[in-house]
Order: structure tokens, then C-alpha cells, then sequence
């Protein structure tokens, strides 16, 4: 028994969504990295270091990254992409109040990035002493993928290649801010602070009894 034309187009359609599939799970290829690892401890101001890695090959012309963080146990100080790998950088916003880090980076268009490397550095404020905090990316991992979360844009083809990011945390090691080192008063034999009134007042007292003694020495006179 052959297949009617309903039949027909319903095998077509399944075939066409399962080669859609296949194709968007293998076009997906890089992802994101942060340094230092998950589990380290931080205290102070630190630096996390944004890379791209896992290419599989892929080039790439341009990156979306939106990192959040905890704004109660982190203040985000600033982002340099003095040593990144991208042409530009038209974005790079911090939202302090929503804890929220967006950095948007594009290659030169006739020369897409093919390698590994650092995209950005972004300083942070430890705000806490104890616990830990979390850094975590906006990504949906949907199929096909979507392009209002982080993503890796492969050259030539405008797919986006994103695979899982990491989600890190970090451990706090300590306080914030060193306690003032004030040095303590240096005390004489006698216990009284040198440098403070003590030898002025001897002085004023040894005058006041001589001023007294010669006082009734003339009388007496």
C-alpha cells in the first residue's frame, strides 16, 4: 500500500525537523571559561578572567555574554579587554543593581577569531568575609538555539555554536580590609607616656617653689 499525500508530507516534515535537530546540536561547538576555577578562594579586590575555548574548529565572529553575580557579596569594579582576542568591543555595561555583567565582542570581518583565548578581565570587590558567591551565565540551552541569552555567533554561517558554560563559586578567605595597625604609646620607667606633660609640669612645680621660697626669704628680710 503506498502513501498518501498526507502521509508523504508528515514523513517529510518529521525528516526535516530531525535533520534541523541534528544539525543545530552539532553546529554547537565553543563555550565560555572563567579563571580561577571553581572552588578557589578570593578576598579582597580579585580578577576573573572571561576566555573563549572548545572552537571544535568553528571561527568566530563575535560573542554576546551576559555573566551574573551576587551585587550583596561582590561589587563589580570594572571589565578591560586590553589583552582580548576581539577586533571590538561595543558593549561592556555593569548593572550593580541587579548584579548583571554584559560584554558584546566582534572579530574583523575578514578575520574571524579561530583560536582559544582571553575575551575580557573584570575586576571584582569582595563585599563578604564568609560563605561563597556564584558567577552564572544567561544561557538557554534551547533547540534551535535562541539569541537573547549569551552566545558564540560562528563566522560565515550567523549560528550560534554556545554549548554549556561553567557556573563557578568562589570561597571568601577572610576579611575585606586589614584592621589599622596603630602603634601603642611608648611609656617611661614611670608609666607616663613620653612625649605628653609630665616633664613641663615638674619644671612649672620646681619654679612655683622656688618663686615661694625667695618670696619668704624677702620678707623675712
Amino acid at each position: 500500500m503506498k502513501p498518501n499525500l498526507p502521509q508523504k508530507l508528515f514523513l517529510i516534515l518529521i525528516i526535516s525537523l530531525t535533520l534541523l535537530v541534528v544539525g543545530a546540536t552539532v553546529a554547537q561547538a565553543a563555550t565560555f571559561s572563567l579563571s580561577p576555577a571553581s572552588g578557589s578562594t578570593v578576598t579582597g579586590t580579585f580578577t576573573v578572567t572571561l576566555g573563549l575555548t572548545d572552537l571544535g574548529g568553528k571561527q568566530v565572529s563575535g560573542v554576546d555574554i551576559y555573566l551574573n553575580y551576587e551585587p550583596s557579596k561582590l561589587q563589580a569594579v570594572s571589565i578591560s579587554h586590553s589583552s582580548g582576542i576581539f577586533t571590538s568591543y561595543p558593549l561592556e555595561t555593569i548593572d550593580s543593581t541587579a548584579g548583571k555583567i554584559a560584554i558584546g565582542a566582534s572579530a574583523s570581518a575578514f578575520s574571524p577569531v579561530t583560536t582559544t583565548g582571553t575575551i575580557a578581565t573584570i575586576t571584582f570587590k569582595a563585599l563578604a568575609t564568609s560563605g561563597s558567591t556564584t558567577l552564572r551565565f544567561d544561557y538557554i540551552p534551547a533547540t534551535p538555539p535562541t539569541t537573547t541569552d549569551s552566545n558564540i555567533t560562528e563566522a560565515g554561517a550567523a549560528t550560534d555554536i554556545l554549548t554549556q558554560p561553567p557556573t563557578v563559586t568562589y570561597n571568601f578567605g577572610g576579611s575585606t580590609t586589614p584592621p589599622p595597625t596603630t602603634p601603642p604609646p611608648v611609656a617611661s620607667p614611670g608609666g607616663t607616656p613620653k612625649g605628653g606633660i609630665f616633664e613641663p609640669t615638674i619644671l612649672i612645680s620646681l619654679l612655683s617653689f622656688l618663686l615661694i621660697g625667695l618670696g619668704i626669704f624677702i620678707r623675712v628680710l
